[in-house]
């Protein structure tokens, strides 16, 4: 029986895709043959297999997460040296919004999955980060010798130590790495700590223009340490009461580089080779900045 025109002009040649089967993979073949095997099916298969696994400690991935904000922190820091003080103050809230969302994120994902209980607080030295950061932006700008004033001082001390190697710290040994990449939860937690090194950006460059920098030296050094030396043991304490690992003060967490130290030495061999290179890195961090900061040239900050 003859074709009508119609069907004529809907018949398609042998090996011809049409547009509404170019995703699902599907092809026509000769009339009489059995339809050919999917197209990139094996690779949309393998892609979604791989989307399901955890992050490989330091793999292409972890690496991607590290170079990006690293190379954010710096990008803002040079941009963030010419703006005029209502900029910085407008880019500074929006920053310090998007680390809180992003910890907020991070956080209700990890309630709706069943974290509840102590261990579910934001007592964490990161996810401390995640609120004094918007709260130092949006002290920015206060009447100097108000309490504001005061306490963005003393917020910008703890998010420049212990607050930005805290955040690099738990960047390079995460204990979400788990999580496949592609879960919202992970994506968060990635960029809830990344963002608040970028946000430190902000606190060198204030730091670096200041007028007598070695009076802001001493006075950082202070708060940074009446936060660690009251931080610390009130949360070995809470962490003995609660059975919790705030600021890890109960052991090593997933992944981290103590796990050795406390294989071999146990509880006191990890708390001692974790607060001696607390301490260690608190002098190597503050002796940078004394030597980059407070013995370099300095630049008022513009209008």
């Amino acid at each position: 029986m003859e074709k009508s025109s119609r069907e004529k002009q809907n018949a398609r040649p042998p090996g011809h895709a049409s547009f509404l089967h170019f995703g699902g993979g599907r092809r026509y073949t000769e009339k009489g043959k059995e339809p050919a095997a999917p197209v990139r099916r094996e690779g949309r298969e393998k892609l979604l297999m791989d989307a399901q696994k955890p992050i490989a400690p330091f793999g292409v991935i972890h690496l991607a997460y590290i170079a990006f904000f690293l190379a954010a922190t710096i990008l803002y820091a040079l941009a963030y040296g010419r703006l005029d003080a209502r900029r910085r103050r407008t880019a500074g809230c929006a920053l310090g919004a998007l680390v809180l969302l992003c910890g907020l994120c991070e956080y209700g994902l990890a309630a709706l999955r069943g974290q509840h209980g102590p261990d579910a607080l934001p007592l964490h030295l990161c996810g401390m980060m995640f609120l004094l950061t918007p709260l130092h932006a949006l002290t920015d700008g206060a009447r100097p010798g108000s309490f504001a004033a005061r306490l963005h001082g003393f917020l910008g001390a703890v998010v420049f130590h212990p607050g930005v190697p805290g955040v690099w710290a738990a960047l390079l040994f995460p204990d979400w790495l788990e999580l496949p990449f592609r879960d919202l939860q992970s994506v968060s937690g990635f960029f809830a700590h990344g963002l608040v090194s970028v946000y430190g950006a902000a606190v060198l460059a204030e730091i670096a223009e200041a007028e007598d920098g070695r009076a802001l030296f001493r006075r950082d050094l202070r708060s940074s340490a009446l936060f660690m030396g009251l931080g610390a043991p009130v949360m070995y304490l809470f962490d003995r009461a609660a059975g919790t690992n705030f600021w890890f003060m109960a052991g090593p967490s997933v992944g981290s580089p103590f796990a050795g130290a406390y294989a071999r030495g146990g509880y006191g061999g990890y708390l001692l080779a974790f607060l001696l290179t607390a301490a260690a890195g608190t002098a190597l961090w503050y002796g940078l900045r004394y030597l980059f900061l407070v013995r370099g040239r300095r630049r008022g900050p513009r209008a």
